[in-house]
């Protein structure tokens, strides 16, 4: 059995099918997605340099699994992240 991705997830929970809770319990036990992979986002540092934004969790190493607590924050970031920076084409 495959994973649900985090947008199948949310449109689950969109169409009433599924609530926040079942998902988060979803994600803790491995059966729905928690890592975003794509677009490299980038803002604009003086001399006119690309620097990119990110988040990373020290420590948690391969095979290690996010908490709630923790990819609550990843999602907030990342929603800092679209509201600041600029999307790399």
């Amino acid at each position: 059995m495959g994973k649900l991705t985090v947008k199948q997830a949310e449109e689950m929970v969109a169409a009433k099918l599924l609530n926040q809770d079942q998902v988060d319990e979803m994600k803790e036990s491995g059966l729905v997605s928690t890592r975003k992979r794509g677009n490299k986002y980038y803002m604009i540092a003086e001399g006119k340099k690309r620097v990119y934004p990110q988040l990373y969790f020290q420590g948690l190493g391969k095979g290690g699994q996010y908490s709630t607590t923790m990819s609550k924050l990843r999602d907030e970031f990342n929603k800092l992240r679209d509201k600041y920076a600029k999307k790399e084409k």
